[in-house]
């Protein structure tokens, strides 16, 4: 198995130690769900850019390489349709097509999110759009780059519990190159 895929699984299984015995503990469970929750999962994502690195004299990068990596948020749902949300998303190490004096870059990308969610519950499933600001970081050894941009996704959650949703959900970053994203993965409600 691939060491950044390793690094996933051993990301699952901590997350999964975190929330699980938290899901299990969860004495009250408020109507609809509302309240404080928490969530994680894990996402693949996808770099398709080509990148200018103005300090290397004019150096340019093609990205077309896609990654897996980890988010983890908090938030409140203020009813079964509006929720507003806070997290951390390590997007991956992304790897540059050869350069021209050879060797690759590999950039390392993670952001800071905030931002709602609008839901439309259907019976056990919730269909939802979510969207906010990002506030990303990109590095390397030749790039060090970093900024606040728009994200925004969809989303399906099967609710479990009352309390506990699992989520598949897709979502782009629009940084200074788009990274699109498909994660699974769980959101307890308190």
């Amino acid at each position: 198995m691939p060491k950044s895929h390793l690094s996933v699984l051993k990301g699952w299984v901590l997350c999964l130690g975190v929330f699980l015995p938290l899901a299990l503990t969860v004495q009250e469970v408020r109507a609809g769900g509302n309240g404080l929750f928490i969530s994680a999962a894990g996402q693949y994502g996808q770099m398709d850019k080509n990148y200018n690195i103005d300090d290397a004299d004019d150096l340019k990068a093609v990205f077309d390489d896609n990654d897996v990596g980890l988010n983890a948020g908090i938030g409140w749902r203020f009813t079964k349709w509006l929720a507003v949300d806070a997290g951390y998303w390590d997007l991956g190490t992304f790897k540059s097509d050869e350069l021209q004096g050879g060797g690759k870059i590999d950039l390392d990308t993670s952001t800071y999110t905030v931002g709602a969610i609008v839901s439309v519950p259907l019976w056990i499933v919730d269909v939802y759009a979510r969207g906010g600001a990002a506030f990303w970081q990109a590095d390397s050894k030749q790039v060090d780059n970093d900024g606040n941009d728009l994200y925004y996704g969809v989303g399906v959650a099967l609710n479990i519990f009352s309390s506990i949703d699992l989520y598949l959900e897709g979502v782009r970053f629009d940084l200074d190159t788009n990274i699109d994203t498909v994660g699974l993965g769980v959101r307890i409600t308190f």
